[in-house]
């Protein structure tokens, strides 16, 4: 059996699926809950796409976006923001990392309230240096992916999506698009996905219902004047968001790199 796994007040048992605390459970399915074991089998450490796919799906090829809405699973049952994500972050072109501070990640149950296998006991100074030594990885994975790439690089911060249905439906959908645009974002070279306080320009999104289906209207706001700059629509329906959402953030980056006022 699969060792149990705690976050927090979550606990996490990897063989059944079931991620529980003081309040209730939910059972996560059966790609959710084996990608979430993988990224907590490896806190603060970097899980690649291809790493994901091979462990995930076995190697079968699947569509660019799968990856993103079992991400999206995870972050809605741990309640992590991916605007603000406390967990999990996403490491655009590269995979995904959890981040939560040492006291906050998910670590095996039996290295948290067991003793250190014989032989193997691990020295109180260790201890007492995890909390700052996860706090050090954190801050330089933030350094790493804040820091400017040398040309006309134009610096992104994702606000997310929001659902504007009126529907809480529609709560998932608008989580998995928010996902969808870190992605697509992180895939040309021209655009570096950043924090608020480094961006030149803000990317958002809305979920409304067009001709009776959900659609998602995408803007770019300048940091400098509050000037929507740019704004694109996927229109839907729902089963083709993903490719409309490549294809308008591809038309996003070609203007960001040819904008001789960025």
């Amino acid at each position: 059996m699969s060792d149990t796994i705690r976050i927090a007040h979550w606990t996490f048992a990897p063989d059944t699926g079931m991620l529980e605390n003081g309040a209730g459970s939910t059972r996560l399915e059966h790609r959710t809950a084996a990608l979430l074991e993988l990224l907590a089998r490896k806190p603060g450490e970097l899980v690649s796409h291809s790493e994901i796919i091979d462990q995930v799906w076995d190697g079968r090829t699947v569509s660019p976006n799968s990856v993103a809405v079992v991400i999206s699973d995870i972050r809605r049952a741990l309640g992590d923001d991916p605007k603000a994500p406390t967990f999990i972050e996403t490491l655009p072109k590269r995979g995904y990392r959890l981040i939560a501070a040492a006291d906050q990640a998910l670590v095996p149950e039996r290295e948290i309230i067991g003793e250190a296998p014989a032989g193997r006991r691990i020295p109180p100074l260790v201890y007492a240096a995890l909390p700052l030594i996860a706090v050090l990885v954190f801050m330089l994975g933030r350094v790493y992916n804040s820091t400017p790439v040398a040309g006309d690089i134009v610096s992104i911060s994702l606000a997310g999506a929001v659902n504007e249905t009126g529907d809480t439906q529609y709560d998932p959908l608008t989580a998995s698009v928010t996902e969808l645009l870190a992605v697509e974002l992180g895939r040309h070279d021209g655009l570096v996905v950043s924090t608020e306080n480094d961006a030149s320009v803000i990317v958002s999104g809305k979920l409304i219902l067009w001709d009776g289906h959900p659609s998602m209207s995408i803007h770019a706001q300048s940091v400098s004047t509050g000037d929507i700059i740019w704004s694109g629509m996927a229109s839907g329906p729902e089963t083709l968001l993903p490719r409309q959402v490549r294809q308008e953030i591809s038309e996003f980056a070609a203007f960001a790199e040819n904008d001789t006022g960025r």
